[in-house]
């Protein structure tokens, strides 16, 4: 049985402060360069027709509002505050709440992807089962596309590493660590800084675990799950990850 997603605070009583977060504006260029691979593997060039794509992991659906012009999208999440969120920034797509590794929607789309929710998924077995997942959502010829932010031996992975954000209404640290280099998880911590009306300034703090698998873990477990699985480069760096696309062709 597929065990119920960790309750980050982030995606649940801190999902209404995702877009001071985490700007849609800062996604154009992830979004230009994902639509260049998802043409192409669909069809080696751009072709004058909109794919329908299934996006799992949504989130705020920053990168998602970039390509709604030009795909017909639906979107899911296990979360319903960041499909709220979502919503704002991409009125016209269908959201649906649903857990990556064991929703079924009963349709098929031209190509599904998951940028770095993928992230989340903590062992292999979640990485199967999110694979297969896809597979379920496309015919033979469609196309699968997942964006870790993390691979091992590709990804550097500082033993420490701090990042500082500000918007209007809070502040907030980022700090990675990998507390067990033995294992296939590093840990997120997030503190956020909320000021209040009286002054005075609430700190809160919230704790996030992301999967480190080596590239071939990835590769042939989108085999097994049924896709010619392959890897693409990419440059956009706005928003971090590992530079690597994770791509299977459904068998």
């Amino acid at each position: 049985m597929t065990a119920d997603p960790p309750e980050y605070r982030m995606y649940g009583e801190f999902a209404h402060l995702w877009q001071q977060i985490s700007a849609p504006e800062d996604y154009a260029e992830e979004a230009a360069e994902l639509r260049e691979v998802i043409f192409d593997l669909l069809h080696g060039s751009p072709e004058p027709y909109r794919p329908a794509v299934l996006e799992m992991g949504v989130g705020g659906g920053n990168s998602l509002s970039h390509m709604t012009d030009f795909i017909d999208a639906v979107a899911t999440d296990s979360s319903p505050g960041m499909l709220d969120m979502s919503r704002q920034v991409n009125p016209s797509v269908e959201h649906i709440v649903g857990d990556m590794r064991s929703m079924r929607l009963d349709r098929t789309f031209d190509a599904v992807i998951i940028l770095d929710a993928i992230s989340y998924m903590l062992t292999q077995d979640d990485l199967r089962q999110t694979f297969e997942t896809a597979r379920a959502h496309l015919e033979p010829g469609g196309v699968f596309i997942a964006g870790p932010d993390w691979i091992n031996g590709i990804t550097a992975i500082p033993n420490l590493s701090c990042k500082l954000g500000k918007a209007a209404e809070l502040s907030y640290s980022e700090y990675v660590h990998d507390p067990d280099p033995t294992d296939t998880q590093i840990e997120l911590i997030f503190n956020f800084f909320i000021p209040q009306p009286d002054g005075s300034v609430k700190v809160e703090e919230d704790r996030h675990l992301h999967g480190l698998f080596p590239l071939e873990t990835w590769l042939h477990t989108m085999r097994d799950a049924g896709f010619e699985s392959g890897t693409r480069r990419y440059s956009a760096d706005t928003t971090g990850g590992s530079g690597y696309y994770i791509t299977g062709i459904a068998i």
